[in-house]
Order: C-alpha cells, then sequence, then structure tokens
C-alpha cells in the first residue's frame, strides 16, 4: 500500500540467519579464483567453515584484524538449511534449502598463509561473513 514505508537511512537491516549451529563453506569453487591464488583447481571440494560470530548484517561495516594487511572478499550463493538430514540422496537435497541469499566470504590473506595453510583463523574473524539482505526461497528460484 506504500503507507508503511521506512527510509532505508533509519533501518539497519541484519542478516537473515541469526545463530545458525553451522557454517559449512567450499573453498577455492570455481576455476579464475583457482587461477588467481595460483592454485589447481581441486578434484575435491575444499571444505572449511566460519564461526558464527562472524556473521554481520549486509550493509555493515567489517572490521579489518589489527594484524592483517591483506583482507579480501568474494561474493558467494549460501544455500540456507532448514531441515536436518544425514547421508541425504542428492535428489532429496533440495527438500533441506529454506532459500538462498548472499554472501561475502571475507578472508584475511596473510593470514591464510600462517599455520601451514590453515583457513580457519584467516576467514572467521568477527564480521567476516556478511549476509543478506533476503532469503530468496527455493520455490522462488
Amino acid at each position: 500500500s506504500g503507507q508503511h514505508r521506512v527510509p532505508r537511512g533509519a533501518t539497519r537491516l541484519l542478516a537473515p540467519v541469526g545463530d545458525p549451529e553451522k557454517l559449512i563453506c567450499v573453498g577455492l569453487n570455481y576455476h579464475d579464483h583457482c587461477q588467481e591464488q595460483g592454485l589447481k583447481v581441486p578434484k575435491e571440494p575444499i571444505i572449511f567453515s566460519k564461526f558464527p560470530s562472524a556473521i554481520t548484517g549486509p550493509f555493515d561495516d567489517i572490521v579489518h584484524p589489527q594484524d592483517s594487511t591483506e583482507v579480501d572478499w568474494e561474493v558467494e550463493l549460501a544455500a540456507v538449511i532448514g531441515k536436518r538430514g544425514r547421508h541425504i540422496e542428492e535428489s532429496a537435497a533440495l527438500e533441506h534449502v529454506v532459500g538462498f541469499t548472499v554472501a561475502n566470504d571475507v578472508s584475511a590473506r596473510d593470514w591464510q598463509k600462517r599455520n601451514g595453510r590453515q583457513w580457519l583463523l584467516s576467514k572467521t574473524f568477527d564480521t567476516f561473513c556478511p549476509l543478506g539482505p533476503a532469503i530468496v526461497t527455493r520455490e522462488a528460484v
């Protein structure tokens, strides 16, 4: 109706997912990124995680760690899982997806090169996972 509009500047959009149990991510998931990192395309998915404290709103500031000079980001498609399951058949996988949203995978690349190239520390600083602004339902895609 247009009667209850709030100016964008008068609001703060939060992440559309509040406090999930897990954030499961897939690394090196496209060819160009592998090339830009000087790495081979992996034969199997590279799985890593982020802590829920990394989640922030889609327009919130990203806090740069004091000990990093190489903060980088990649836009990703995030699947929001809404139904528990284990050993799910591929044909039933989308039944567990509520919808999709935009995620920014923020990384401290200099931290990523430390500690045997483990990714956890470099990708899970607070504010390193902006999400949103909305979830598009599976049926709408």
